[in-house]
């Protein structure tokens, strides 16, 4: 017997009816939660995950800090690890021409077995470039260790100075050294030579109050019409997310020029390009050809001409 249209249309919806209904068996018999309730659930499982998966990452950098930690800690025996630093801070006392030092070891901190610190005051006379010299070795090795404070007298009548400073260093129980101070080699200081930072300390008095000095006035000829670049001077260096950059004022129209490395400009009827920015608060600009290495201070037309070695 053949169905009619009418009957083949009812036919079709109770198979999808009966198909739903074995779906939704299939999926949430037996849970009584409502789907916005699942939707719900879902999400948060979501979240959750996330979560763990940000604390796993926090553990996994708080396990190398650790483990960086270890290689620069005293050794274990704070007793030994006492002793070894004792003996490397009178050293580099000595080798500093640090002269009078008297080295007082303080209280012992151990904080349960998480770490011991070990604490020393040091006192004795310098000169500024004595100092320099021993606080350049000092942070130039790895040692897990810092001065927690530093006090820096002028003597009378004399160019030596009395310094004092509290030093710490940790222990840690699961420190890599075991008998010996560590050979972690220390972070990489800004200024590549011990030189570098003596010369432009010592010859500065920190005592007083530092005076800029003033430029000389640049001669204006006569035959020409003032020239901004005459009164642009370089007055200052910065660093902008790790981007050295130099500052240019000009003094004609009170505008101020902020470059970096590569960056060309034009003040009055002079352009140039800054080619290098020094660490040491240098930079190299071009003239048309010309190379000048121009300081804190200098106008653009002065500074010191440098010599192409392959002309």
């Amino acid at each position: 017997m053949k169905l009619q249209r009418r009957e083949k249309i009812l036919a079709g919806l109770a198979l999808g009816l009966v198909g739903l209904a074995g779906m939704w068996f299939l999926f949430f018999a037996g849970d009584s939660r409502s789907f916005d309730q699942l939707i719900a659930e879902r999400t948060k499982l979501a979240s959750d995950i996330e979560n763990k998966q940000k604390l796993l990452q926090a553990a996994s950098q708080d396990a190398k800090r650790l483990a960086q930690w270890q290689r620069r800690a005293l050794p274990s025996d704070p007793v030994l690890a006492r002793s070894l630093y004792q003996n490397w801070i009178r050293s580099l006392a000595a080798r500093s021409n640090l002269r009078g030092t008297t080295l007082a070891s303080n209280d012992v901190g151990t904080r349960r077995d998480q770490f011991t610190r070990i604490s020393f005051k040091l006192r004795g006379r310098a000169n500024l470039g004595d100092l320099v010299d021993f606080l350049y070795e000092f942070y130039s090795v790895g040692y897990l260790h810092q001065i927690r404070s530093m006090n820096i007298k002028p003597m009378p009548s004399s160019r030596e100075l009395d310094v004092s400073m509290t030093i710490e260093a940790l222990s840690l129980p699961l420190a890599d050294s075991k008998n010996q101070l560590p050979k972690e080699a220390g972070q990489v200081l800004r200024l590549a030579k011990r030189s570098d930072y003596r010369e432009p300390i010592e010859s500065r008095n920190l005592f007083a109050a530092y005076t800029r000095p003033i430029p000389p006035a640049p001669t204006v000829r006569r035959e020409q019409s003032i020239d901004p670049g005459d009164y642009a001077f370089v007055t200052g260096f910065t660093e902008v997310d790790g981007t050295a950059k130099v500052w240019i004022k000009d003094r004609t129209g009170d505008k101020l020029l902020i470059l970096g490395s590569g960056e060309s400009f034009t003040v009055g009827r002079m352009s140039g390009k800054v080619e290098t920015i020094q660490p040491d608060g240098e930079v190299i600009i071009e003239f048309d050809g010309r190379r000048c290495q121009l300081r804190n201070g200098d106008n653009l037309h002065g500074g010191v001409e440098i010599q192409d070695e392959h002309r």
